[in-house]
């Protein structure tokens, strides 16, 4: 028996995945806009942990995935990171999800926390965060001390000089809390009711420019930081995704705008693609997207600042 024309329009597709970038295929792919050589290579001062609440696996239109694949050509599942070559410190970015730190986490994430001589800076708000440049300031001055400190030791490979001039070979940990404004908020106060945090700890926050309270006025000089992941509805023009909020400060750690500008291509490629699935009007309905979906207040804010680049 044939079968009716009703079933066979019931009877879709499945779409063709990419292998590497894993989204569809024919439509979706953002393959084109990835680096041949992945980000990962530049971090010689500093390493990123991610504390991921459950609920952000859902959404399809989150920023993190596009991170990994900047910085690594590849997505990065939970039993690919806890097997890898990332036995203490040596890794570059870990995604924890979890509801607070310690829930889920590592062996080698809180023993890296629970040390003393770890350089451990928090980007998220809180009556006793310090300004961002503050922060950074605070965390390199500490680096620096703990160098000086351990002179005339036994040096180590480990120890020497970095390839991009780091004479203590000592990096900096930062932590980035991704979720909605309610859920990092909890996150962030269990983590510190159970004791997790060290207590070493530099919390830093981005500090919302005048232009989100005045004008709102743009600038077209490209070596300052302006929102440009617009697929989430963000508070204001100064509200960052945490991908550019994770990309602009490891730029400044690293001092090295390739970071920032590499995670941004996939971005804005993204962004793109999107524009091109979104209805005019904003619609939600069956073959159209919108730019306000989600929840947009897991957006950080920041100040307009230049990224330096110690590069020659």
């Amino acid at each position: 028996m044939e079968p009716s024309p009703k079933d066979t329009t019931t009877q879709k597709k499945k779409r063709a995945i990419c292998d590497r970038c894993k989204f569809p295929k024919e439509k979706a792919c953002i393959c084109k806009a990835l680096l041949d050589t992945p980000l990962s290579a530049l971090f010689n001062r500093c390493r990123v942990i991610v504390l991921q609440h459950p609920h952000e696996l859902r959404r399809k239109n989150r920023s993190l995935p596009l991170v990994e694949l900047a910085l690594f050509g590849q997505h990065l599942s939970q039993t690919e990171q806890q097997n890898s070559s990332a036995s203490d410190d040596d890794f570059v970015m870990k995604r924890i999800v979890g509801r607070r730190i310690g829930e889920k986490s590592d062996d080698a994430v809180l023993k890296l926390l629970s040390d003393p001589n770890e350089v451990v800076v928090l980007v998220f708000p809180h009556p006793n965060a310090m300004d961002l440049e503050d922060g950074l300031a605070l965390a390199e001055s500490k680096i620096k001390g703990t160098s000086q400190n351990h002179e005339g030791e036994t040096k180590s490979a480990t120890n020497t000089t970095s390839p991009d001039g780091n004479l203590s070979g000592k990096k900096m940990t930062l932590i980035f809390i991704d979720a909605s404004w309610k859920h990092a908020k909890e996150m962030d106060n269990k983590t510190e009711a159970a004791g997790v945090w060290p207590k070493h700890l530099i919390r830093v926050q981005l500090t919302p420019s005048t232009s989100s309270t005045s004008n709102q006025e743009e600038t077209s000089n490209d070596a300052f930081v302006q929102r440009r992941f617009q697929i989430r509805a963000p508070p204001s023009p100064d509200h960052l995704s945490t991908a550019e909020c994770l990309a602009w400060i490891a730029s400044r750690v690293e001092g090295n705008s390739d970071i920032y500008e590499g995670i941004m291509k996939v971005l804005d490629y993204m962004v793109e693609l999107w524009r091109g699935f979104a209805r005019p009007d904003g619609d939600k309905r069956k073959g159209g997207g919108s730019f306000t979906d989600g929840d947009g207040c897991r957006e950080m804010t920041q100040k307009r600042r230049k990224i330096t680049s110690n590069k020659k």
